[in-house]
């Protein structure tokens, strides 16, 4: 266990340290000097010499000649139009090799490093190459320059061993014994590499004994990495930290930046809560509630109170008396109780403790021997890279749903429900990743099924569709302050099977169907005019395919026509550009995506399952689209073949990602088949393939 001491003093006189990169050796800059130069006959040629090779090596003999000392005939430059340009990925070692050999035969040495009375013999030009504080020394026209022995203060005989030996090896053997004071040697000489092996070393043995002398060594040297490595850990481990007595010992401002921010991994707010009065206050006094909140503590201040448990938060209301903190989390109950305003109170104080951004797919229609449809939801794990599920009360299930995301609540949007054959739905549903929790909000004025659905300020836009009567052109905008949809300006015709997507703040609709045909159709919608305008048609036609925006374009992908005759997928990938009004093919699919999930993350466009007509089945297949290379690659596979996926992209808690109760797939080929639950409203695969061919999607 590494303990340090409780109090650390500066070496004196240490000049403040300024990291900047470090120069390694270059085996190419050194092969060309030592072959341009013949071998010195004696000790005063040796020296200016090498006094010749740091002024080269560093640009301060632009114009100067190297010493002759013989006259060495020029070499014949080779006549030839062509030539090629070879490079060793051998030669930088074995040059390192070879100055090490030189280095344990006593060769060529040509300075001394006195240490705490103790020489050093060194290759000066070796120095200078490695770090600024020996090339500001050897080639800053100091007077070091001309001596041969060079007094080094501040530094340890054993550490300035250990980091001569990097020099030499690039290698750095650290312990418990030797790291701080190979660390302090690293900042006085300005070595960036040793002082991050040192870090990292240090942070391999830190607990919450040794914590807080760590911080102070990081303190200590400005060390901004090293403190940020503290952080973290204290991040991953408030929850058992937060009970130690050290976490009273770290500054009160440290605390609350710490319990300020996202990253901090607790299961649920209450431990927030609980760790803000841990700082003020023993286990006992809380438990016993010997705690004094008239005044409340500063750290209450971080505690994301619309966040905890509702019982919590009415247990802790009903013992406060009228103070500050009584209408905190009076405030907090109303948000709980008040599901349809949520949308409208949100604040720093209601935003998820979590950087997991990620791809989620909610509802769609799988080709199974059990269920057709299913409530749960999935998402690709940020950091394993595989699909993972979860499911949340009241969850609806449904297929082909328009999908929004405003402040973090996912809307879907209308869509299909199957009760023995395809029905348009009207209701729609808001999801909580807070609460994991689902809510019905206010149903669409009219059934839309086949729509497309687009975010543009505050409001959410469900555009026309079909109810498997009539093709629709009525748009609806839904407004989550109010929790009522109401009509705007209607396309100028009938769409259905079309995508949307939003840039600027405009919102474009692309191709469809109208009746039987296909369209290639690209209009616009201006939010502020309430008008509908029409733009160049689309090189393809198609329907039931995707729309993203990425990069100031906007991307048309996947789909499926009748072009041959019969239907077909569209591979083709497109691009508009309302800058220059032109359309732009892209790389192609590698297969086909109808009805697919399309989602944006970190400049990547996610296509997910969907159908692929050419096939003649439904997928599970996942690409990937990387604009900068202009070319797809294959993501991690759905478990299970799924169509009509509401993608999007969300952030989810934690708690979420790492419960192993919630990865469980919601089908497996062995689970055998099951009846028909007409209760749900799902039907069996006999059931779908009886309409399959009449819903055309």
């Amino acid at each position: 266990m590494l303990v340090f001491p409780a109090s650390l003093q500066p070496v004196a006189n240490m000049p403040s340290p300024q990291y900047r990169p470090c120069l390694h050796p270059s085996g190419e800059i050194f092969a060309f000097m030592f072959s341009a130069l013949p071998t010195p006959r004696n000790s005063d040629e040796h020296h200016w010499i090498n006094r010749w090779l740091v002024a080269a090596l560093f640009g301060m003999a632009e114009d100067q000649e190297p010493p002759q000392l013989g006259q060495v005939p020029p070499e014949p430059m080779a006549q030839h139009c062509n030539s090629n340009t070879y490079r060793s990925a051998q030669h930088s070692q074995s040059l390192l090799s070879g100055l090490l050999a030189l280095r344990d035969s006593g060769i060529l040495f040509d300075v001394v490093l006195v240490v705490e009375g103790k020489q050093i013999e060194a290759h000066r030009i070796l120095l200078a190459a490695s770090c600024d504080y020996f090339r500001g020394m050897f080639a800053g026209g100091l007077r070091e320059m001309e001596q041969e022995e060079v007094l080094i203060h501040g530094v340890s005989y054993n550490a300035m061993c250990q980091i001569l030996n990097f020099i030499y090896t690039s290698e750095l053997e650290l312990s418990l014994h030797n790291v701080q004071e190979t660390l302090v040697a690293a900042c006085q000489l300005q070595i960036p590499e040793i002082i991050h092996f040192c870090c990292d070393f240090l942070m391999s043995w830190v607990d919450e004994e040794n914590i807080l002398d760590v911080y102070k060594l990081a303190d200590l040297f400005e060390l901004g990495r090293l403190t940020e490595q503290l952080d973290s850990y204290i991040l991953r481990n408030f929850v058992a930290f937060c009970r130690t007595d050290k976490y009273r010992q770290l500054p009160l401002d440290k605390v609350y930046a710490l319990l300020s921010s996202d990253r901090l991994e607790v299961s649920c707010e209450n431990e927030v809560y609980e760790g803000a009065l841990l700082y003020h206050y023993s286990r006992e006094q809380i438990e016993a509630e010997q705690v004094s909140l008239l005044e409340p503590p500063k750290l209450l201040e971080t505690v994301r109170f619309p966040l905890m448990e509702l019982q919590l938060l009415q247990r802790l209301y009903d013992r406060l008396g009228p103070c500050p903190l009584r209408d905190t989390v009076g405030g907090a109950l109303r948000y709980h109780r008040h599901e349809s305003l949520q949308p409208s109170l949100q604040s720093p104080h209601t935003a998820l403790r979590s950087e997991f951004r990620c791809v989620v797919g909610f509802g769609g229609m799988h080709s199974t021997p059990s269920t057709v449809l299913s409530d749960q939801a999935k998402y690709l794990h940020p950091t394993l890279g595989e699909w993972r599920h979860f499911t949340a009360a009241l969850a609806p299930r449904m297929s082909n749903q328009g999908v929004a995301v405003l402040h973090n609540f996912v809307y879907l949007i209308g869509g299909d429900n199957n009760v023995r054959g395809f029905r348009a739905e009207a209701r729609c549903w808001r999801y909580d990743p807070r609460h994991n929790r689902w809510f019905q909000i206010q149903s669409l004025q009219q059934e839309h099924a086949d729509l497309c659905v687009c975010v543009l300020g505050k409001y959410i836009y469900a555009v026309a569709g079909r109810d498997y009567h009539t093709d629709l052109k009525e748009v609806e905008r839904y407004d989550p302050d109010s929790n009522t949809w109401s009509y705007v300006a209607p396309l100028k015709r009938e769409v259905y099977a079309h995508a949307g997507a939003t840039l600027d703040g405009k919102m474009y609709i692309t191709c469809g169907r109208r009746g039987e045909d296909y369209l290639k159709e690209l209009t616009r919608y201006d939010p502020d005019a309430n008008c509908w305008e029409a733009l160049p048609d689309g090189p393809v036609r198609r329907a039931w395919h995707g729309m993203a925006t990425l990069l100031g374009k906007l991307y048309v992908i996947g789909g499926s026509n009748n072009d041959s005759g019969y239907r077909r997928d569209v591979h083709q990938v497109v691009y508009y550009s309302p800058s220059t009004r032109q359309w732009t093919a892209v790389c192609p699919l590698p297969a086909g995506h109808g009805e697919p999930g399309i989602a944006v993350l970190d400049n990547k466009i996610y296509v997910l399952g969907g159908r692929s007509h050419n096939r003649g089945s439904r997928m599970s297949y996942v690409h990937i689209y990387d604009v900068e290379k202009d070319c797809w690659e294959e993501g991690p596979q759905l478990e299970n073949a799924i169509s009509g996926l509401a993608a999007c992209v969300l952030t989810l808690p934690r708690s979420l990602l790492t419960d192993p109760a919630r990865r469980t797939p919601d089908w497996h080929p062995d689970r055998g088949q099951r009846d028909p639950d007409l209760g749900s409203e799902v039907m069996s695969v006999s059931d779908w393939e009886e309409f399959d061919n009449s819903s055309e999607d």
